[in-house]
């Protein structure tokens, strides 16, 4: 089973935004691009989350290009 399946049967949707899933914002003007952002951050949310099982999580190994985005000091430091 995908993590991002267990996530949608307990939570939802996997990214929502005031509550609203990403592809029904409306922004205008300067700031209509933040739709775009927030379809492409959930795009990414659930490439890695449909990557991963539950036996991946259980038997502690995550697929190589999951473990890739964990590399670097920067990604672990708060922003």
């Amino acid at each position: 089973m995908k993590v991002a399946d267990i996530i949608r049967a307990v939570e939802g949707p996997l990214a929502s935004v005031r509550s609203e899933r990403p592809e029904e914002l409306d922004y205008h003007g300067v700031a209509e691009p933040l739709r775009d952002v927030w379809i492409a951050l959930w795009a990414n949310i659930r490439g890695v989350l449909e990557l991963v099982t539950l036996a991946d999580v259980v038997d502690r190994h995550l697929p190589p290009s999951v473990v890739k985005l964990t590399k670097g000091d920067e990604v672990w430091e708060p922003h």
